[in-house]
């Protein structure tokens, strides 16, 4: 839930928070939490004190007005709502440089879905997330930071103007593997090289956009048994992530 004008993001959930206060406390404006909280965030509160910033038990009504929701799990953080850092040419580069592996959301809209896919690019060792400025883009919200639990901390989102525009910097330098069910692969046919790679995932409904399905480098697929017509979005990014996952050998780094 976005204070907009204290120009704030609530962050809430146990593994949320504890995350954020673990990577970046500075970045936490005003603190609050249920009692039964209390002796899991000592160390965050003593970090408020010293810069005098404000931290405080209160009902859980009150946390449930702040964070917008009934699962915030006794603790909210207010932190500042900043724009992303948008994707720069150097920044491309040095992910090619690197042999980074880059998930690119195509008009995903939703933000649950941004949390999940988050949470998966993290546990599989992904370098960095691009989202795109699209309507209709899924944004850092309440909602994502907390299906993410702490994911958000640790992998950093960025943003492009739209997801095709991001595709086409990449060519040569960075490998575009656009998720589509029409790919002439499947996701465990596709034989890569070692060098950085950049999986495209598209909207809920329509799947990848024209402009991102001319632009990338391969089409791949992923075959079920065909008891359901398709995944969600963030499971099959999950799937995507893992078969391609640069620790396994077959993805980036």
């Amino acid at each position: 839930m976005r204070n907009t004008q204290r120009s704030e993001l609530a962050v809430c959930g146990l593994e949320s928070v504890r995350a954020l206060a673990e990577q970046r406390p500075q970045a936490v404006r005003r603190f609050f939490y249920a009692e039964e909280r209390a002796r899991d965030f000592g160390r965050l509160c003593s970090t408020l004190a010293a810069a005098k910033r404000p931290y405080r038990l209160v009902s859980a009504d009150e946390l449930r007005k702040l964070s917008g929701t009934e699962h915030h799990q006794g603790v909210v953080a207010m932190i500042e709502d900043t724009p992303l850092t948008v994707v720069s040419d150097a920044l491309v580069q040095s992910w090619a440089e690197s042999g980074a592996g880059v998930v690119v959301l195509d008009r995903v809209g939703d933000d649950h879905n941004l949390g999940a896919i988050a949470r998966a690019a993290a546990f599989f060792g992904w370098s960095a997330i691009v989202v795109a400025r699209d309507d209709g883009a899924a944004r850092l919200t309440t909602s994502a930071f907390r299906v993410a639990r702490g994911a958000l901390e640790r992998i950093p989102v960025y943003r492009d103007e739209t997801a095709a525009r991001f595709v086409r910097r990449c060519h040569p330098a960075i490998m575009t593997i656009g998720a589509d069910h029409r790919g002439t692969n499947t996701v465990r046919e596709l034989g890569l090289e070692p060098r950085s790679i950049a999986v495209v995932l598209g909207n809920e409904e329509t799947g990848l956009s024209p402009a991102v399905r001319e632009a990338c480098d391969r089409l791949v697929r992923i075959t079920g048994a065909g008891a359901v017509e398709s995944l969600n979005v963030s499971q099959a990014a999950a799937v995507f992530l893992y078969e391609l996952c640069p620790h396994r050998g077959g993805g980036a780094r």
